[in-house]
C-alpha cells in the first residue's frame, strides 16, 4: 500500500509539472493597441475560434490573466502574428471579431474561421471588409493591388491561406516592377509568369526532438520454480519511464515520419510469504533500455493532431541477476536453527530481446516549433528468459514536449 501511494504521488507531481511547463511555454510577449497607444504585455495564443473572440493577456508574470474583447481594443499581436478588430454581420446582427492578418502591410488580407467555414477579406476604399469570392478572388486581388487583371491568367494558386499569400506576392512584385520600368517597353505578363514559376520557399521540418516521461506497466509470465507459491505465476510491475526520441520526415508531402526512440525503465518486484526471514521470496530487479523504431502517420487539424505508429522494438538488459527466489526449508520445529537450509537461485534475462510495438497519441502545437504530446503504446517482447519463448508485454502512457527544427528550401 505504501508503494502504491508513493507511486500515485509521483504521477500527480509529474502531471502538475507538465501543466505548469505548458503554461510557461504558451505565453508570448506581444502588444495590444487601443485608441490611444500600444501596450506591451504577455499574450496567450488560443484556438482559431477563440482567438477571433477574445485576447488573453497579463501585464507581467505576477499579474492575473485577463481578457479583452474585439469591442475593447483595435488589435493584438505577437511575433509575426497579428489580429485586427473589425465589425462583421453575423446571425442578422453586427458584431466585432478579431481577424488574423495573413498578409500584412499596405495591402493586408484577413482571415476568419467561423461556424460557416473559412473566410478571407480585403479592405475596400472605405477601409471596410470585403470578402474574397472563390471564383473571383484573383481579379479582386488584382484590383486591390492595382495590378493588370490579365496577370491573373498566369497565377495558379489555391483558394487558401498559402495560395492567397502566393497570389498577393506575385501581383505585388509584378506591380512594383511596372512602376520601376514604366518608361521602358516591357511585357509585364512575362514578368508575372517568371515570378509565378519561381519555387515557393517553404520551411520543411528536418527533425523533431521529443522529451517524454510517464509510466510503463510490465507483465512477464514466470515459469514456476519448485516450491514457489502457485499464485506467483508472473511479474506485474510498474516503472517510471524516461524517453528521448527523434522524428525524421520520410516524404516531403506526406505526413509520414520515422521515429527512433530511446527509453529507460526499471522494473522491481518483491513477493514475500511468511515471517522474517520469509518462507518464500521472489524478486525482480530489471533495468532495461528500449529502442523502438517505428513509422508514424499523422493527421488532424492545424494545431491538434492525432498520430498512429507501429514498428519494431529492441530491449537491452542493463544488469544481471534479474530474477531471484529463496525457499526456507524448515526442520519442522518452527524455530530457525542451524539445521534449516535456505535454497536460493538467480536468473539472468537475455541481454537482447526483440519485439514489436504499436500505439497512438495526440499532439497539440503551442507554436510553430514547440508542441506538447500525450502517447499510449503497447509492446510485445520475446525471448526474455533463457531457454524458453516467454512473452513480455509493456503498456506505456507518457507525455512530454516536442521541439521541431526547420530548414528553409525552395
Amino acid at each position: 500500500m505504501h508503494y502504491r501511494t508513493d507511486y500515485m504521488r509521483r504521477v500527480f507531481l509529474f502531471l502538475l509539472i507538465s501543466v505548469i511547463s505548458t503554461g510557461i511555454f504558451a505565453q508570448k510577449f506581444g502588444h495590444i493597441r487601443n485608441d490611444t497607444a500600444y501596450m506591451s504585455m504577455y499574450l496567450y495564443p488560443q484556438s482559431e475560434s477563440r482567438s477571433s473572440n477574445s485576447c488573453l493577456f497579463r501585464l507581467n508574470e505576477q499579474s492575473p490573466v485577463l481578457a479583452y474583447t474585439p469591442d475593447q481594443i483595435l488589435e493584438y499581436g505577437y511575433g509575426t502574428t497579428l489580429y485586427v478588430s473589425f465589425r462583421i454581420r453575423e446571425d442578422n446582427r453586427d458584431v466585432k471579431k478579431f481577424f488574423l492578418a495573413i498578409v500584412q502591410g499596405e495591402w493586408p488580407v484577413y482571415y476568419l474561421k467561423d461556424k460557416s467555414g473559412k473566410h478571407y477579406y480585403i479592405l475596400n476604399d472605405k477601409k471596410e471588409l470585403e470578402e474574397l469570392n472563390k471564383g473571383k478572388y484573383k481579379n479582386q486581388l488584382a484590383k486591390y493591388l492595382d495590378a493588370p487583371p490579365a496577370l491573373t491568367l498566369y497565377i495558379h494558386s489555391g483558394f487558401n491561406r498559402t495560395g492567397l499569400k502566393r497570389t498577393v506576392k506575385i501581383l505585388n512584385e509584378t506591380r512594383q516592377s511596372m512602376i520601376r520600368d514604366r518608361h521602358e517597353k516591357y511585357d509585364h505578363t512575362l514578368n508575372a509568369v517568371e515570378i509565378g514559376n519561381q519555387p515557393w520557399p517553404v520551411k520543411k521540418p528536418v527533425v523533431s526532438i521529443s522529451l517524454q516521461s510517464g509510466t510503463t506497466r510490465q507483465s512477464l509470465p514466470f515459469r514456476q520454480q519448485a516450491g514457489i507459491p502457485k499464485a506467483w505465476n508472473k511479474f506485474i510491475s510498474t516503472s517510471i519511464s524516461y524517453s528521448l526520441s527523434a522524428g525524421i520526415p520520410l516524404f516531403r508531402y506526406w505526413p509520414v515520419t520515422y521515429q527512433q526512440e530511446l527509453c529507460f525503465n526499471k522494473f522491481v518486484n518483491d513477493y514475500r510469504k511468511g515471517s522474517f526471514p520469509p518462507d518464500f521470496q521472489l524478486i525482480q530487479d530489471y533495468s532495461v533500455i528500449s529502442l523502438p523504431a517505428m513509422l508514424r502517420y499523422t493527421f488532424g487539424r492545424k494545431n491538434l493532431k492525432v498520430y498512429v505508429n507501429a514498428g519494431l522494438q529492441l530491449d537491452v538488459a542493463l544488469n544481471k541477476n534479474n530474477a531471484g527466489w529463496m525457499i526456507l526449508e524448515a526442520d519442522g520445529k518452527g524455530i530457525l536453527s542451524a539445521t534449516e537450509a535456505v535454497s536460493t537461485a538467480y536468473l539472468d534475462y537475455n541481454t537482447i530481446q526483440p519485439g514489436i510495438a504499436t500505439g497512438f497519441g495526440l499532439d497539440y502545437r503551442l507554436n510553430r516549433k514547440i508542441s506538447v504530446a500525450i502517447e499510449f503504446r503497447y509492446s510485445v517482447l520475446t525471448h526474455i528468459l533463457p531457454g524458453n519463448s516467454t512473452r513480455e508485454t509493456q503498456q506505456t502512457g507518457k507525455a512530454g514536449i516536442t521541439y521541431t527544427i526547420f530548414r528553409r528550401e525552395q
